[in-house]
């Protein structure tokens, strides 16, 4: 009964609204003062937007500018080896080496007007060099602020704006009035006792850059990082027309800009108008308020907040809530787009969103663990050579594990070629034959997968697994066989011993724990590395996280025969070309 009301009374608003529409004099005048303000709006809100994204671009660009100048900087083995592993730059020893580089230091500020002043600070000493003040001792430098932001920042540009009780604000070499461009000096190097390359560029040269868009006396221009205040153009006007300013701000990654400026200043030329408008709204007064009020409480203002949040919606802040009290239908559109919004939220941020970051995080992981297993295995393994050998052994099974350990590390490849992968594998299985001795290898690989990629140290832990529980408890001489072959669009991957095999409780106790693995179920409980199943479980895990729910892992065994294990990997298109391109 009540939403029957409310309809009826929603539904005669709007007869009244259009019957009072119909008076043409009023109609006319209202439309024509707010087309007109509608224009100018329009017009004044493109070109100001126009100009605001055209200096955030240049401020960008400035940005850009100087990453590329600092990465240059700080990758040359000119000025970072002078600077690496020594206790003081400022001992006599160095100072033709650091004249070098106050030289190539002043060349570049020379070369680059925006660059007021460059340092080096050696981070051990807390010493270093400036193109203005020479040579200068910077005493507890590592315990700043920024020096532990940089430090954080792993080789990554750090911008550093001093601002009051920062520490910067605290040394004759941080000063307010410039923004500083940070970087590590050997981003290439990992070292315990960075150092940190630094330009100085003052504030007046960004306020020049900011300072065309300021096109009367009482407007004023903002220009922020990461949502700190770098300068303004005229903050008096701010203060004085504080409560009546139109204000617009643009935003472009960390850089943010804003133009403020008085309404009455900006609606000056609309003025005319509006009074020729008001004249005629004069005339039948009573009836063109209360059309007004009617129109734009009734209609008008919730048919904007709808089109702000879609805005909202439409740009990713799915936080955005729509605040009313109306209890008619727009309330209830209203409340139904506020409980889309929240339920759009939750899931994409806490569903889909959080359970990649986990993916990815738990992929690195799970990667990251096996070099320690193994390590573990292969060390117990060129004690027992030692032992047995008297060290006789021991110079071929150190040159096979640094080759295997050399591969490993991959440069930073996630992936190798199955024929790489085989030839890493050789390099494990020599140092396990001249420690066990007693059993064969076969590698026969299907022609045309040999360039397939296969995902880092998949295979070691199921060869590892089949001579360490499998061969190396054999009586009599073994034999590892691995074969490939290509199915469609898989690739199938066949590691067998010859060896002791497992009890059939045991096999089916690894395919229970195996089968509970998936794509979307994918974690492995977190145990230490020598848990049961370790090995198994890992690779599973790693390929089900990288090649998806087609990735597999299958076991076979029979006790005193041996063991089959069979990995599964879906074959990407474009793989191989890729794989092909990198080498």
């Amino acid at each position: 009964m009540k939403s029957t009301q409310g309809a009826i009374s929603l539904q005669l608003k709007l007869t009244l609204t259009f019957l009072l529409i119909l008076i043409p004099l009023v109609s006319v005048s209202i439309f024509a003062n707010n087309y007109s303000q509608g224009i100018m709006n329009v017009q004044i809100s493109d070109r100001t937007k126009g100009a605001l994204l055209t200096s955030l671009a240049y401020m960008e660009q400035i940005a850009t500018n100087m990453d590329q100048q600092t990465l240059l900087i700080s990758s040359n083995p000119s000025i970072v080896n002078i600077f690496r592993d020594i206790e003081d730059p400022l001992n006599p020893t160095h100072l033709y080496d650091i004249h070098t580089v106050m030289q190539q230091l002043t060349s570049l500020a020379n070369i680059n007007g925006a660059i007021q002043e460059a340092y080096i600070v050696h981070g051990a000493s807390g010493n270093g060099v400036s193109t203005a003040l020479g040579a200068f001792r910077w005493p507890q430098v590592k315990e700043e602020g920024w020096f532990q932001q940089v430090v954080r920042g792993i080789g990554s540009l750090v911008i550093y704006i001093p601002t009051a009780g920062s520490s910067g604000d605290q040394n004759v070499y941080l000063k307010g009035s410039n923004i500083y461009y940070i970087r590590l000096l050997d981003v290439l190097r990992d070292s315990p006792e960075p150092n940190v390359l630094i330009f100085a560029v003052n504030k007046s040269s960004l306020q020049s850059i900011i300072q065309h868009l300021q096109t009367t006396e009482r407007m004023n221009i903002s220009l922020f990082y990461n949502n700190r205040l770098i300068l303004e153009t005229n903050p008096a006007s701010k203060q004085a027309y504080a409560s009546d300013m139109f204000s617009m701000k643009e935003t472009s990654g960390a850089w943010s800009i804003q133009l403020e400026q008085p309404k009455d200043e900006i609606f000056e030329q609309s003025h005319r108008l509006q009074l020729f408008t008001y004249l005629i709204i004069l005339l039948s007064v009573l009836l063109a308020v209360w059309t007004a009020w009617l129109i734009y409480i009734q209609i008008l203002k919730p048919l904007r907040q709808l089109s702000s949040a879609f805005k909202f919606i439409g740009k990713g802040d799915l936080n955005y809530q729509i605040r009313h009290d109306r209890r008619d239908e727009f309330g209830l559109v209203m409340n139904g787009f506020n409980q889309m919004a929240e339920s759009q939220r939750v899931m994409i941020e806490e569903d889909y969103e959080k359970e990649l970051r986990l993916a990815k995080s738990e992929f690195s992981l799970l990667q990251s663990q096996i070099n320690p297993h193994f390590l573990y295995n292969t060390l117990d393994s060129i004690y027992s050579v030692a032992v047995k050998f008297n060290m006789k052994e021991i110079s071929e099974m150190v040159l096979n594990l640094a080759k295997f350990f050399r591969v490993s590390l991959g440069k930073g490849r996630n992936h190798f070629t199955l024929e790489e992968t085989m030839q890493h594998l050789l390099y494990y299985i020599r140092v396990q034959q001249m420690r066990t001795a007693h059993f064969s290898v076969e590698i026969d690989l299907e022609k045309g997968s040999e360039n397939i990629p296969v995902l880092k140290l998949l295979l070691q832990p199921i060869v590892e697994n089949a001579i360490i529980h499998g061969l190396e408890k054999c009586p009599f001489e073994g034999e590892l066989r691995i074969r490939s072959r290509v199915h469609q669009h898989l690739l199938f991957i066949d590691v067998e011993d010859t060896g002791m095999g497992m009890p059939d409780a045991l096999l089916k106790q690894i395919q229970l724990e195996l089968s509970i693995l998936t794509s979307k179920l994918y974690r492995v409980p977190q145990e230490s590395p020598s848990s049961q199943f370790f090995g198994m479980k890992n690779v599973k895990s790693r390929m089900k996280l990288y090649y998806g729910e087609e990735a597999d892992v299958r076991i076979e065994s029979e006790e005193g025969l041996g063991t089959k294990v069979t990995l599964i990997i879906p074959i990407r298109v474009g793989e191989e070309d890729h794989e092909a391109a990198r080498r």
